[in-house]
């Protein structure tokens, strides 16, 4: 009689032993597919994260190209005296006469200047930088002969004040461009023509050929590599594409 207790007591507890893992396995199998879902929703909104932002990256892109191709015909003059327009009609009219000074416009009467301005912001203490000033002119090619007139001349010199003349572009682009600024340094050193293609895009001369670099650290390492031949010593008097410390021309054909 014990031993028939003993094995109907055992046989209760493996009954609900099973039951328990029954339940167990029936919650587990349900954990494993609420998982499985899961996982592939999970996997949906990363392959749409990563879409929004293949999409954002291409209209960031997009806006700045807009923004750097709307400002094509200006130019930005750092280093003028603040107050020094005050004494003149307009903007325009200022400018056109600190042109004149400090470059040998040819068919200056042809030149228009659609507007010119301080840049935004408060206007600075006695001693401090002065804002730059940007001009918009009416024809791209006026704007590009302006560029070029004053790389050749070099040093503008502006009642006593020394002038800088650079395009005009959104900042984001001009960070970009600075990157380049160790490379361009190099080729100077080296004594290679180069050239800062639109809108970030680094073309150098070497051995009669032409290489374009998207990338700085890429450039400085093909440049690091040349063989000494190939760099072409400077003759005096004769100034590289893209001095020193300027931003060369846009090529907006690019």
């Amino acid at each position: 009689t014990g031993i028939r207790e003993d094995v109907a007591e055992i046989k209760s507890d493996l009954i609900t032993l099973n039951q328990r893992t029954t339940a167990i396995e029936t919650r587990v199998s349900t954990l494993e597919a609420g998982g499985d879902d899961r996982k592939a929703r999970l996997d949906k909104v990363e392959e749409e994260i990563a879409y929004q932002a293949r999409y954002m990256g291409d209209l960031w892109d997009r806006l700045q190209d807009l923004e750097n191709r709307s400002r094509r015909n200006n130019i930005r003059i750092l280093r003028v005296p603040e107050g020094s327009e005050r004494n003149f009609s307009s903007g325009p009219v200022f400018l056109m006469d600190l042109l004149r000074d400090i470059l040998q416009l040819e068919g200056e009467a042809s030149y228009e200047i659609e507007r010119a301005h301080r840049s935004l912001g408060p206007k600075p203490e006695n001693g401090q930088r002065p804002r730059p000033i940007i001009a918009r002119f009416l024809r791209f090619l006026h704007r590009d002969r302006v560029l070029r007139l004053s790389r050749e001349q070099g040093e503008l010199i502006w009642q006593g004040n020394k002038l800088m003349i650079f395009p005009d572009m959104s900042p984001e682009l001009a960070a970009t461009r600075r990157r380049f600024t160790p490379v361009r340094k190099r080729c100077i050193a080296l004594g290679l023509r180069y050239a800062m293609l639109y809108p970030a895009t680094l073309r150098i001369h070497v051995g009669g050929q032409m290489k374009w670099f998207s990338d700085p650290e890429e450039a400085l390492t093909y440049l690091d590599a040349m063989p000494r031949e190939d760099a072409m010593p400077r003759e005096e008097g004769i100034r590289p594409e893209a001095p020193q410390g300027r931003i060369h021309r846009v090529d907006h054909r690019r």
